[in-house]
This record gives C-alpha cells, sequence and structure tokens, in this order.
C-alpha cells in the first residue's frame, strides 16, 4: 500500500500530538485503574491494565479517552496495526486528520496490506473529502475483508462524494446484507436517496435504521431532517424538539435542505456534529 506523505508541518504537528495523547494515556492509567504491585510500566503488563474493565467503559464511552488508549498502545508497538487502526480512526473523529494520516501512513509502511490500516485510511480520506483517493484504497481492503459492513458503508459515502449514488447505494445494501442489525448503513443509504431528492425512499431506509436496537439519537435528528424536506413539518419539529432546543431544530432543518441542494456536503468531515453522515 503507497500513502501518500504528509508535510513536514503536519507530521512535526502529528509527532507533537502523538506525545501529548501518550501523556494522556499515562494519566489514564493512573487515574482510571488504580492498580497495585510492582509490575513493569510497559508491555504486557501495561497492555494488561490498560484493559482494565473500568478503563476500557471510559474509553469507549469518551473519544480523547479512546485516543489515549489506543495512542499509548500504539507508541508501545508501531507495528500493532488493530493499535494503529483504532488510534487513527480516533484521531479522526476528534477532526485530527493530518495526525490521523500520518499515523496510517507509518503504519502502512510497516504492516502493508493489512485490512484494518486499510479500510481506516479509506475512511479518513473520505472524511477528508479525498474521496477519488479513497477508492482504491477501499477496494484493497475490501479483497481481503469483503463483508466487513463498516468498510462496505464507508465505501458508499466515498461514492456519494463522487456523485456516484448507485454504486453508494449498492455498497450500503451490501453493508446491510453482512449486518442485517446494524442502522449506520441504512442511515447512509436514507441520506444518500435524499441526495436525490428520492425522499420516499430516504424516510424509508430512515426508519429502518431507527428500528435497529442500536440506533442513536442522531439518526432521530436525521429522520426528523428528511421528514421536514418532505413537507411533514409537524412530524419532523415532533421528534426534532424532543431531544434538541428549538434553535438547533430549525438549523438542523435548513442544514439538510442546503445539503439536498449542494452534494459538496460529503467533502465535509464526517465527524462534523452537524453532519448526518456516519463513517465508523
Amino acid at each position: 500500500m503507497k500513502l501518500r506523505p504528509s508535510s513536514a508541518l503536519d507530521t512535526l504537528s502529528s509527532q507533537r500530538l502523538r506525545r501529548v495523547i501518550a501523556a494522556c494515556a499515562v494519566a489514564a492509567l493512573v487515574a482510571g485503574c488504580q492498580t497495585t504491585g510492582a509490575g513493569s510500566k510497559s508491555g504486557p503488563d501495561l497492555d494488561t491494565r490498560l484493559k482494565d474493565a473500568d478503563v476500557m467503559s471510559e474509553v469507549n464511552g469518551n473519544v480523547v479517552a479512546k485516543a489515549a488508549y489506543w495512542g499509548g498502545l500504539y507508541e508501545q508497538d508501531p507495528r500493532n496495526a488493530e493499535a494503529a487502526a483504532e488510534y487513527a480512526s480516533a484521531l479522526r473523529a476528534i477532526g485530527s486528520m493530518p495526525a490521523a494520516l500520518d499515523v496510517l501512513t507509518r503504519a502502512g509502511s510497516l504492516t502493508p496490506d493489512d485490512p484494518r490500516i486499510l479500510a481506516e485510511y479509506g475512511k479518513t480520506l473520505t472524511a477528508a473529502g479525498r474521496a477519488a483517493d479513497a477508492m482504491p484504497v477501499f477496494e484493497q481492503a475490501l479483497s481481503f475483508d469483503p463483508r466487513n459492513w463498516r468498510t462496505l458503508a464507508a465505501q458508499g459515502v466515498a461514492y456519494d462524494q463522487l456523485s456516484q449514488h448507485d454504486d453508494a447505494r449498492a455498497s450500503y445494501r451490501a453493508a446491510i446484507s453482512a449486518a442485517p442489525n446494524e442502522p449506520t448503513p441504512w442511515n447512509n443509504l436514507a441520506l444518500s436517496y435524499a441526495l436525490t431528492d428520492d425522499l420516499e425512499d430516504a424516510e424509508l431506509a430512515m426508519r429502518e435504521a431507527m428500528s435497529k436496537p442500536k440506533a442513536t439519537a442522531k439518526m432521530r435528528q436525521n429522520l426528523a431532517l428528511v421528514l421536514g424536506l418532505r413537507g411533514e413539518y409537524t412530524d419532523a419539529e415532533r421528534l426534532a424538539r424532543a431531544e434538541m432546543a428549538p434553535d438547533p431544530v430549525d438549523g438542523n432543518l435548513q442544514e439538510l435542505r442546503t445539503i439536498v441542494t449542494q452534494p459538496a456536503l460529503w467533502a465535509r468531515e464526517a465527524n462534523a456534529d452537524n453532519n448526518p453522515v456516519i463513517i465508523e
């Protein structure tokens, strides 16, 4: 896998960020584990203590803690593909795209053709609006792991960025086939339909997303946005105002109206709070 190198400035910033997050990992360990004994502070002992249930609960619920946790493991062993991919994912989620790409470039040189690194690299490129660059990376990742629903769903977002909506929907449906109970592919399929003003299909897909046990408040807001586009303002506002103050509701309704008329939505970072697209 050939990854485009970051600029010298981006690399320097990424190195600084990694040092800060690595320091946070140590702080999280001290605050969260409170283990006793004289075990080593590196290697398997650190890994074991980092995986303490209390710490992992914090990691799973907080993206900064996730970056600290996986960043610590990555700094110990840059060849750990899982740590590199998860660390880059956390950096992407907090908007540190240059740092995420720097981690993935390094990981790709150390563990070429690892599907976890490839998939995360494709997702990060897509979130940065570089869908054309992401597409061959997704294809390579899927050649190793063809039924990975997260990779398929992210590939769909890349296709939508490129206005290849039929291909996008094929990717979302492949993701749905691979993971029928996951709501994210349905969410993104609905928004793909909304981009081409297929609002009836968009509503059906979004309601399907909402029927899944893992459906989120963000998806409920997306359903409200689709209903608003269909002119069903009473239902849209009822859903939206159940979880959001009036001003953000009004802003979100206008947001999706803008989205449907400006497909450049997909070129915006997918981690933005007001972006309905989801890349996991």
